[in-house]
């Protein structure tokens, strides 16, 4: 994946840029017959509590999606985005996330506006999808720059906004109004958006059938986030003690 410098510099500004996917499309077709093949036992297993169920998924497809992630070039693009000469993998998920519960008991058709971190995080994360997140297929909806801007002032914007929608009796928790300045990113499987999830970032309501699948990994400069360390060590328990120590540092093993 070759970045210019002017799309760094719009990642830093902006917060995401969007690039032809450098997974490629035969790869990619590996990993989704893979993740077909896998998700009914991943659904059914038992997984312990605690452990992103997602990041399992991506887990479960095992040496071929590693090797997807660890191609030198996407790690060097991180290195470069971060200004660091050392990266690891923090966080990452495969599936279909359109069919979890939302807080409020009702089926999560739509994802409310929240932040992955706030302005003091540095994280890039690769975002892909397998099937069109088109916009009767819940869009990802980016406020461009709120990475930038204190976590307080942009909740109470985005309040606000839902506030004026005249549906609500007190002060919501959780906002889904439209933001003037949002950009609804029709992600293709040709395509990948290189964000940071520090921006604000909502979806679009998910009308269409079918699934809505996606995969992503974040890259972290050292003593950043390692939310999924231990799905890492669950998945590949008696396997990723053999592991070469530059794969151990890319995943945040030592």
């Amino acid at each position: 994946m070759n970045i210019t410098d002017e799309q760094i510099e719009h990642f830093h500004r902006q917060g995401f840029f969007l690039v032809p996917n450098p997974l490629g499309e035969e790869k990619m077709h590996r990993v989704d017959a893979i993740q077909r093949r896998i998700e009914a036992e991943w659904a059914q297993t038992d997984w312990p509590e605690g452990l992103n169920r997602l990041a399992c998924q991506l887990f479960m497809v095992g040496e071929p999606v590693l090797q997807l992630i660890e191609q030198p070039d996407l790690v060097d693009a991180a290195r470069r985005i971060l200004d660091c000469d050392e990266v690891h993998i923090g966080a990452c998920g495969l599936g279909d996330a359109s069919g979890a519960i939302a807080e409020d008991g009702r089926p999560q058709r739509q994802v409310h506006w929240h932040a992955d971190g706030s302005p003091e995080v540095k994280q890039v994360s690769i975002r892909t999808a397998l099937d069109r997140h088109d916009p009767t297929n819940a869009p990802l909806r980016v406020l461009p720059g709120s990475h930038l801007r204190s976590t307080t002032e942009v909740e109470e914007e985005l309040r606000q906004l839902e506030l004026a929608t005249g549906q609500h009796d007190r002060p919501p928790r959780m906002m889904f109004a439209r933001h003037p300045h949002e950009v609804e990113v029709v992600l293709d499987p040709r395509w990948s958006l290189v964000w940071t999830p520090s921006c604000w970032h909502a979806t679009g309501v998910k009308t269409a059938a079918g699934p809505r699948r996606a995969m992503g990994w974040n890259y972290f400069p050292p003593g950043g986030r390692k939310r999924d360390l231990e799905a890492v060590k669950h998945v590949f328990a008696g396997e990723w003690e053999g592991w070469g120590e530059e794969r151990k540092r890319l995943w945040g093993l030592i």
